[in-house]
């Protein structure tokens, strides 16, 4: 029952509050909240809501929060000013239209959101006058008036037609009123007449009354309820005429010397009139009273702002829209009570003494004290006076501080304003008199005065409390009596819990307070920032906690719990709660930055007052605020304080509008009509998005229509399809989508309250259709089953072929690999064998014998080395290397291979070419199968006596070698099968001639692979002729790797038949004879060291035996395990096979390389690869040499020999290193790589650097080269023969040489100078590697002939 009352009094205040409170909240609206000019000529509201400004600048466009500005072109001519802009009209369809003096006409396309030019008057009419339209109007049927002084221009919207009729009156026309669709009153600058327009004749229709009128019209306007006109003319007041009773009357009011400008109908039997400098008047139709009803009051600062009233709008909310000159906008909202806003006006005494207040009190006589930064400032509500003190305006006042900062009525008439830094002052208000107040002025001079005294509290007992920066005081201000509560510092805000206990916040948190002992409690508060702003208890036990940035705890005292409200989960706009005051009526008041919120403790809702309600205080002040008795509450904030009654009521029902705008396509906004445009009207109105499925990535603009309280409004939005919860509401307004599949969707948006989430202000769909593409149509579907179908039949196709050619690579591949393996017995066979041949004394039988097995062994190779370069074919034969080549000395140097097997066979091979020089460019590995292959099968198949030719012959675009024998051909059938694999012709089988099979297929890979082509003649029984043609130019082969040519080393023997005889290798000259290495020393463990790592066994030992004559050979079977053997063996050289098993040997060359103490041993790579690629990958590992399997024993021996021979020779450089040094700019061959010379350089830098110092030893040097010092040694001595200790000592005698020579220190000095501490054993030292005393070398008479020659010695 009661919760009834309280609800039918709460509605009962609300009906007589807009009588008891003049209802007048301004809202100014100018150039610094976007409006493009302070001039406005006209306002109108569209249907969506928005309002449009008319101004010198163009037109501007608002929605309550945010304006966009549009400029008017003509071409590229932007138009402005006063003479171009004039008139802005919304006709009967909507449509919003703009008028000029100059005669142009705009209207606004809402598809394109801009202004269109549609028509402007003949150039004629303009150089008849400058500004030919003295009026422009839009009448009901669409039709634009442009009326000049002679003629009048009628333009129809609707078809674009445009006429023009005679202007009867001959009179500047000023206004027009149309009262049906064919009668008019037309107000001229002499008068005003009523016409019909019919036939496009514009006929006056005669009244005596009216055209007996001489004056200005300015403004006409119909009460259609009356039907009255009223007129409004120029300094001549109003008229008004009635049309029933055709009665004309002037009303007799106060605007008989004003200008009427605009009449407007405002609610019942009401109209508003602008004026051009009187405000605004309102005007009862039927009983004519007339009276100011907004006008200028500057006195006031929430107050009109001017009387110069250009137009005005009435809305349906009874807003009243204002183009006030030169303000801008003013708008006028009815709904919102009036409040006093308290300022400071500068010169009058007789206003608030400064702007900043920090405290607000109300004393025992009604009377509000306001402590300000300038002083204390009382106004007595009776008198409507001003009084001030402390401030700087007093005359006498011996107070140099005037910041305050709170204040108290601690007895009848004694005000205390606690200062900022300047203590308590106590004001008496009877007597005007200021006092300073200490603890010593009643008697306790032993407590210490404060500052920053920011809260004084009289409590129920009478006692005073302050608190400031340093303490809490306790007063009895009867008594005189002061005590000093410890512990308790940076005081904020007090308040009264009960008769025994205080409420105490401070910049460290909440205390509640024993007042008797002053024992303090501390409450520990559940937020990260416990500085305390404000506090206030209720009446139902429950204490109110405004916090700095975590806004607002309420502590429950009988639950003992807290409830924390703040930005993140309530309505509060800020977390600053600078001051609590209750409204009497149960709930409660709060100030934060600019903003006061009420807060309903049963609702939990908070509801805000802000500047875009009319709020004018910028930024409220801690615990500045006061409840009056009177039901009136006070804030003060940094620019006054604001007084209100606490039962204004604020509206919270807000009239929002939702708007979709900026639709784009791709990132690109999309209007209407442009070129794949999805958009058949505006975004806002349209019904169904739908877009094509490559115009899925999309975007709109949601923005709202709300001139009450824009910040109220957030957006929270689903996609029903895709993803059906809502989102978050926020203030992002931007709805944008990304690769959304094809389909359908709805788009829902909301437009949420920013005070209670759960409130929808609006709501809108937008259905979306995303097409799918044409491939995903059904008969698109048939087609992918159909290609599904074709493409599995062959991929099955394709793997059968693929599974026939494994099987068949396999087939080879294991070939292959035996061809791999069986080179490298074939080294067990050859060596042995040519050892024999050359250094034993063999009977004629035995030589032939020998030369027999060195045959079939280079038949075996030639077979092996064509199926390794058949797989390399396929392996790397999209790989060219061309280089450089003189087709003719190497076509001879060929056939040369080719001619003593070619003699033995007594076969004619002959050579003919149709150039005497020609370059070609050849991958040379591949072109030498090529060759090889083709003269072998010549020579093969060609029977004795008969003949082999090989011609090459030159044109302008390319080059030919053919092949032409005289054997026994191919038989017809069988020439299609000719290049297929293992394909051996019928004729080759029964002549039981042997083969692989695999020859010409390699060279027809080939050739194809050298962009070359290849035909192939024969006549079976008579012979064949095979013909391949190249390109000459390089362009050809421009995907190919260019390099260099490189020197042969092809080791191989021509090929052979096993049958015939062959010549003795002419490498085997070149081998040491066996009475010569028997001639060398046997091998000691002085012999120079070979590591042999080789995973074939026999290999292996037969290395290790054949040089264990001469060196001291170690072996290894892989190249891990060389790995270990290499860091304790320390091998002068090491010979290595590629293939083996768990590293290969050219991965062990590159670490070995890498590896400062390994890096200087020379290391000769074995394979049986021999082509110029394996060649450079092999020496680009870091390897010394590279021989070829099967190899001659002899060149292995010259190589190794060379190898140590030369590190030796590079030993003796690094040994004989002079100081500073640096490395030659020729390298010698064969040397190791920059590492071994940056090591020798490193290691004499660092000595050289620690000459003087005698403590320097190995030590110290291997801690610097981050070395062991056995592997120090080890490298030092490999690289120098020189042990470290020795080769320290040797770079101190050279340096003490050097400084000997100088002659500028003695003995002894340069004795100390490099290290050495006794100059006895310096002496002795020098001597034994100079071969004089340091005093003769000094004296340069005895010193030795060279030391080159003693260096050589060492």
């Amino acid at each position: 029952m009661s919760a009834m009352r309280k609800n039918i009094l709460t509605t009962f205040i609300a009906i007589l509050l807009p009588l008891i409170v003049c209802p007048q909240t301004y809202k100014y609206i100018g150039m610094e909240d976007g409006l493009s000019n302070r001039q406005v000529y006209a306002i109108e509201k569209d249907r969506k809501g928005y309002m449009w400004f008319l101004t010198p600048e163009g037109i501007d466009r608002y929605n309550g929060k945010e304006f966009k500005h549009y400029k008017l072109m003509d071409g590229d001519q932007e138009l402005n000013s006063a003479i171009n802009l004039n008139w802005l009209y919304l006709d009967t369809d909507g449509v919003l239209w703009e008028i000029g003096k100059k005669g142009r006409v705009f209207r606004y396309e809402s598809q394109h959101d801009r202004f269109q030019l549609v028509y402007k008057l003949p150039k004629q009419t303009e150089k008849e006058h400058n500004t030919p339209v003295s009026y422009g109007y839009v009448d009901e049927k669409g039709q634009i008036w442009l009326c000049t002084h002679k003629q009048i221009y009628l333009y129809d919207s609707r078809n674009n037609h445009t006429r023009h009729i005679r202007n009867q009156l001959d009179e500047n026309i000023t206004c027009i009123l149309q009262t049906d669709t064919a009668h008019y009153f037309i107000g001229t600058d002499q008068g005003i007449h009523y016409a019909e327009l019919k036939d496009s004749i514009l006929q006056l229709n005669p009244c005596d009354k009216l055209d007996s009128l001489n004056l200005q019209v300015n403004e006409l306007y119909l009460d259609k309820s009356t039907r009255k006109v009223f007129i409004g003319t120029f300094l001549k007041g109003i008229f008004v005429y009635d049309l029933n009773r055709h009665q004309l009357l002037q009303l007799q009011t106060e605007l008989t010397d004003i200008t009427i400008n605009c009449i407007q109908e405002f609610g019942k039997n009401m109209v508003l009139i602008a004026t051009d400098g009187a405000g605004v008047y309102r005007l009862n139709t039927d009983t004519y009273e007339c009276e100011p009803y907004i006008t200028a009051d500057y006195n006031r600062y929430n107050a009109m702002n001017g009387n110069s009233i250009t137009d005005l709008y009435i809305d349906d909310e009874q807003r009243i829209w204002m183009a006030n000159f030169p303000i801008g906008i003013t708008v006028r909202d009815n709904r919102y009570a009036d409040f006093h806003w308290i300022k400071h006006s500068i010169g009058n005494r007789q206003s608030l003494v400064n702007n900043r207040v920090n405290a607000v009190i109300e004393d025992r006589d009604g009377d509000l004290w306001f402590a300000t930064d300038n002083g204390i400032s009382l106004y007595n509500d009776r008198q409507e006076q001003w009084t001030s003190f402390l401030s700087t305006f007093e005359t006498g006042g011996k107070n140099k501080s005037h910041s305050y900062i709170s204040l108290c009525e601690v007895a009848p008439g004694i005000i205390w304003a606690g200062g900022y830094s300047s203590g308590v002052y106590q004001i008496d208000k009877c007597n005007r008199s200021v006092q300073f107040f200490t603890p010593a002025s009643m008697g306790n001079a032993g407590i210490r005065a404060d500052k920053y005294i920011r809260a004084i509290l009289k409590t129920s007992d009478g006692k005073i409390w302050a608190g400031g920066y340093y303490n809490l005081k306790e007063i009895d201000y009867t008594r005189r009596q002061v005590r000093l509560i410890g512990g308790l510092s940076d005081i904020t805000a007090l308040t009264e819990n009960d008769s025994t206990h205080l409420w105490v916040g401070t910049v460290n948190g909440l205390y509640r307070l024993e007042k008797q002992s002053g024992k303090a409690e501390y409450v520990e508060l559940p937020v990260e920032s416990h500085y305390i702003y404000s506090l206030y208890q209720s009446d139902d036990q429950k204490l109110y906690i405004g916090t700095n940035n975590t806004g607002l705890l309420i502590y429950d005292l009988e639950e003992k719990q807290f409830y924390h409200f703040d930005k993140d989960n309530s309505s509060l706009i800020s977390n600053n709660i600078y001051c609590i005051l209750p409204d009497g009526e149960g709930g409660f008041f709060l100030s934060t930055e600019s903003t006061l919120t009420t807060f309903n403790p049963h609702s939990k809702i908070f509801h805000n007052w802000t500047k875009e309600q009319g709020l004018k205080a910028e930024h409220f002040n801690a615990s500045a605020g006061t409840l009056r008795r009177n039901g009136q509450l006070v804030f003060g904030s940094t620019d006054g304080a604001i007084e209100f009654d606490k039962n204004m009521v604020l509206p919270d029902h807000y009239t929002t509008k939702m708007v979709f705008s900026d639709f784009k396509v791709l990132y690109e906004t999309v209007y209407p009509g442009d070129k794949h445009s999805p958009l058949t009207t505006n975004i806002d109105d349209i019904d169904l998005l739908r877009l094509k499925y490559d115009q899925n990535i999309f975007s709109l603009q949601v923005s709202s229509i709300n001139y009450d309280y824009p910040s109220l409004v957030l957006y929270s939005w689903k996609l029903e399809g895709f993803y059906d919860k809502w989102s978050q509401p926020s203030r992002d307004n931007i709805i944008s989508f990304t690769n959304l599949s094809p389909g359908e969707y709805t788009l829902r948006v909301r437009a949420i309250s920013n005070e209670n989430h759960d409130t929808v202000l609006e709501e809108r769909s937008l259905p979306i259709v995303i097409d799918k593409p044409l491939w995903f149509s059904w008969w698109a579907w048939l087609a992918y089953i159909l290609f599904t179908l074709g493409a599995l039949i062959t991929a099955l196709r394709i793997y059968l072929l693929r599974k026939q050619k494994r099987e068949s690579n396999e087939k080879i591949r294991f070939f292959i690999n035996t061809a791999h393996d069986i080179r490298t017995p074939l080294t067990l066979i050859k060596a042995p064998l040519e050892d024999l041949a050359n250094h034993e004394q063999l009977s004629e039988s035995g030589r032939n014998n020998i030369h027999t097995a060195l045959r079939n062994v280079h038949v075996l190779l030639r077979l092996t080395t064509n199926l390794i370069n058949f797989e390399r074919a396929d392996t790397y034969g999209g790989k060219l290397r061309v280089a450089e080549y003189e087709l003719g000395a190497y076509l001879e140097e060929t056939l040369n291979i080719f001619r003593e097997y070619a003699k033995v066979k007594r076969i004619a091979l002959t050579y003919e070419k149709n150039f005497d020089y020609l370059n070609v460019w050849i991958d040379k590995d591949k072109m030498d199968s090529i060759l090889k292959n083709l003269l072998s099968n010549a020579l093969k198949y060609t029977a004795e006596e008969g003949s082999v030719m090989l011609e090459a012959t030159e044109t302008a675009e390319q080059w030919t070698i053919e092949v032409k024998d005289t054997g026994i051909g191919v038989p017809a059938a069988e020439q299609r099968k000719l290049f297929r694999m293992h394909f051996r012709g019928s004729n080759a089988v029964n002549a039981k001639i042997t083969g692989s099979g695999i020859g010409l297929l390699l060279v027809w890979k080939l050739v194809r692979l050298h962009k070359g082509k290849l035909s192939f003649s024969s006549t079976e029984g008579q012979g064949s002729t095979v013909r391949v043609s190249f390109p000459k130019n390089r362009k050809a082969y421009r995907k190919a790797t260019f390099v260099d040519a490189l020197p042969n080393r092809e080791t191989e023997l021509p090929p052979v038949q096993p049958e015939e005889r062959v010549e003795e290798s002419p490498t085997a000259t070149v081998l040491p004879n066996r009475e010569n290495t028997a001639e060398q020393p046997q091998a000691t463990s002085n012999h120079e060291k070979i590591l042999v790592v080789e995973d074939n066994d026999e290999l292996r030992e037969y290395l290790r035996q054949t040089l264990s004559d001469e060196y001291t050979v170690q072996t290894c079977n892989n190249g891990r395990q060389a790995l270990e053997v290499v860091k304790d063996y320390t091998p002068d050289l090491i010979i290595s096979d590629i293939m083996m098993p768990e590293m290969r040997g050219d991965e062990l060359c590159r670490t070995l390389k890498k590896d400062i103490n390994t890096s200087h041993i020379p290391i000769i790579l074995l394979t049986a690869l021999n082509t110029e690629r394996s060649i450079i990958e092999g020496l680009q590992t870091g390897a010394d040499d590279y021989l070829v399997k099967p190899f001659n024993v002899g060149i292995l021996r010259a190589t190794i020999a060379n190898l140590l021979q030369n590190r030796r020779l590079l030993r003796s450089k690094y040994a004989s290193l002079a100081i500073n040094d640096e490395k030659p700019e020729t390298p010698c061959n064969n040397c190791t790589d920059d590492l071994d010379w940056k090591f020798i350089t490193t290691v004499t830098r660092y000595v050289e650097d620690n000459i003087e110092k005698s403590e320097f030893n190995v030590d110290s040097l291997c801690a610097l080269m981050n070395m062991s010092r056995t592997s120090f040694y080890n490298k030092l001595k490999a690289l120098t023969d020189q042990a470290p200790a020795d080769y320290i000592r040797i770079i101190r005698l050279k340096r003490a040489a050097k400084l000997l020579r100088e002659k500028q220190y003695n003995i002894t000095e340069i004795s100390e100078m490099t290290g050495f501490n006794d100059v006895k054993y310096f002496r002795e030292v020098f001597k034994k590697y100079y071969k004089v005393s340091p005093s003769q070398y000094a004296k340069g008479g005895d010193e030795p002939s060279n030391e080159k020659d003693i260096e050589r010695q060492q």
